[in-house]
């Protein structure tokens, strides 16, 4: 894996479309836009996911008084173990959504509660939870006007995008999978193709039933940080970073700000 990463970090050039190999100790941001950082082991990439969490917070708490977060579950919601420890955040003006979410079952939002959200307190009514029952797309439907009630009502917590409507997070935090899906929404997917302008998207297999946030809202956010560790997923990560013609939902994340964090272990 420690050569994969030393061949694979990349980073786009706006200006010419191309991409160049870079030293992965001496990566930094392009034009504000990409960046891919590598750490030694999942252990530092744990501990930058808080960081990242925790500086995004206090610079928006700061700055206008909220900060509006969206997690997924599994190895990047176990991650965030580490926020119990942070000191110096109101989180009672944080507003905790998830990226997608099993349906009735809630997996996410019991993961994160149980793995820190408890402990530091933030307020029940701030933890956005998908239970409203009915089919995926009516939970989906559900699920995206409450963004919307809190964007509409409250600016300092959360805004709408003036160009294309849709709420805008300050952080997004995304796992990436070995077959590059990001979310729920995965490799040649509805979910993947949707065109309706949807900020939450209803995605019904044979063994999961689930909402996902689209890729327009994930991609309307402030702040993206995919992450991605493990040898398994090392050609995936290739492929996203390297290749141009890739639909991979992974390679389709395109804030405003993009991140990967990677693990050279």
């Amino acid at each position: 894996a420690a050569a994969f990463a030393a061949s694979v970090f990349a980073a786009k050039d706006e200006d010419d479309d191309e991409w160049e190999d870079i030293d992965p100790n001496d990566i930094e941001f392009l034009d504000g836009e990409f960046v891919v950082e590598a750490f030694d082991d999942e252990a530092q990439l744990a501990k930058a996911l808080c960081a990242e969490v925790e500086e995004n917070a206090k610079a928006c708490l700061s700055e206008r008084g909220g900060f509006s977060l969206a997690v997924p579950g599994g190895s990047v919601a176990k991650a965030l173990a580490g926020l119990k420890d942070v000191k110096d955040v109101d989180w009672s003006k944080v507003h905790l959504f998830f990226v997608n979410e099993r349906v009735p079952d809630g997996k996410c939002y019991n993961l994160a509660m149980d793995t820190w959200v408890k402990a530091v307190n933030m307020p029940e009514a701030n933890v956005h939870k998908c239970d409203a029952g009915g089919s995926v797309e009516e939970e989906a439907a559900a699920y995206e006007a409450q963004m919307r009630t809190l964007a509409e009502g409250d600016d300092n917590a959360m805004m709408l995008d003036e160009v294309n409507g849709l709420p805008v997070f300050d952080l997004v935090l995304l796992g990436m999978g070995a077959d590059g899906h990001v979310g729920s929404i995965y490799p040649e997917s509805k979910a993947l193709k949707d065109e309706t302008g949807a900020a939450v998207l209803g995605v019904d297999m044979p063994d999961k039933r689930s909402v996902t946030m689209s890729m327009p809202l994930i991609n309307t956010a402030e702040r993206v940080v995919v992450a991605a560790s493990g040898v398994k997923k090392a050609e995936t990560v290739r492929a996203v970073l390297e290749d141009d013609e890739s639909e991979l939902p992974g390679a389709c994340v395109d804030a405003f700000s993009t991140i990967f964090f990677l693990d050279t272990g």
